[in-house]
């Protein structure tokens, strides 16, 4: 069974190597930030919700976090500013590993006409599928749970130094193995369909592209379709607008002196017939609207979601990549019982 496994990788040596050296060097790369970060032996109390509190009352942190911001962020040269670079690889990351491990298992015997030979020499064809999936998967699931995981701990910081987390859903931990899942299964069915592997490369980007896609539009349905709260409000008397932390601003509304909520439309209309006039096409912001309303005790609020409601969209990304990936898998080892070799 071992040599057996260690044919299938050397047989697709090339691509699984391809694919576990970016997952290792995407881990390598968020394990030397992580290192960086602690090496500073910043303060707990400094780096705590850095980016919404800032330096009040803490100006002894400034130097410091800095320095820490110039290695998550910014910075300037190869060492600096590595942060962002497993977050900048992870939505692709899954994908190509995915589709580079699990293409040419099957395209690749079609394609060379090597099928038949292969196949007869196992029980069944899905017994044979399953000693090409298990080896290659093992390498390469190890690799990208790696990446997925080391790139935990900079997230953490992130939102530690006051990110949000919902931004960085699905660039680490367990989504990231879902979304390859999914991109597996995807790899065995275009393979097994098309039976040549650029082709099915090709054809694996676009099902993948297409299923990113249209998980990011549910996911901005979804969230408009949640129960806004008020994560700020407009001083009466003027002056900065301050917003709830960690929260996504999807609109404004009006507070009546009642204190009753009511969107914009509804003040619009009760300032209309209060005898404001209509705004001007480049009057954007219906300025004497908000004059007239402010006037007569009125109060702008900005409304949106929170971090802990938008974090719920985790689980149903983790139902579509996961079911992507059951449905695709069994279609591949059907396509490959019926198939016929070239």
């Amino acid at each position: 069974m071992t040599a057996a496994a260690l044919v299938t990788l050397k047989q697709h040596r090339f691509e699984i190597a391809f694919g576990a050296f970016a997952a290792i060097a995407v881990a390598g790369w968020a394990l030397l930030t992580e290192f960086r970060l602690t090496s500073l032996g910043v303060p707990a109390r400094c780096i705590d919700d850095w980016l919404i509190t800032g330096p009040a009352g803490r100006e002894d942190c400034v130097g410091a976090m800095r320095e820490w911001g110039s290695v998550l962020y910014t910075g300037e040269g190869i060492l600096n500013g590595q942060g962002p670079l497993p977050f900048a690889a992870m939505p692709l990351l899954p994908f190509v590993v995915g589709l580079l491990g699990a293409v040419p298992l099957i395209a690749r015997e079609l394609e060379a006409r090597t099928a038949q030979t292969a196949w007869s020499l196992f029980p069944s064809r899905a017994m044979w599928l399953l000693r090409q999936i298990a080896p290659v998967a093992l390498v390469l699931g190890l690799s990208l749970a790696l990446a997925a995981f080391a790139a935990s701990p900079v997230a953490a910081d992130r939102e530690a130094w006051g990110g949000i987390a919902s931004v960085d859903l699905g660039l680490h931990g367990p989504l990231v193995l879902i979304r390859a899942f999914a991109a597996f299964g995807i790899g065995l069915f275009a393979g097994a369909l098309l039976g040549r592997a650029l082709p099915a490369f090709v054809l694996g980007g676009v099902l993948c592209f297409t299923l990113l896609t249209a998980s990011g539009l549910a996911k901005d349905a979804w969230r408009a379709g949640l129960p806004p709260v008020v994560i700020g409000e407009a001083p009466p008397e003027g002056g900065e607008v301050v917003v709830a932390p960690r929260s996504i601003t999807t609109g404004y509304e009006w507070r009546t002196p009642e204190g009753q909520q009511i969107s914009f439309q509804q003040a619009r209309r009760i300032a209309t017939a209060g005898g404001v006039p209509l705004p001007k096409a480049d009057d954007q912001q219906d300025s004497a609207a908000g004059v007239w309303l402010a006037a007569h005790g009125y109060q702008l609020v900005i409304v949106g979601i929170t971090d802990e409601m938008a974090l719920g969209w985790g689980s149903y990304e983790a139902a579509i990549f996961g079911a992507l990936g059951l449905i695709s898998l069994p279609t591949a080892f059907w396509l490959v019982q019926r198939r016929r070799p070239n």
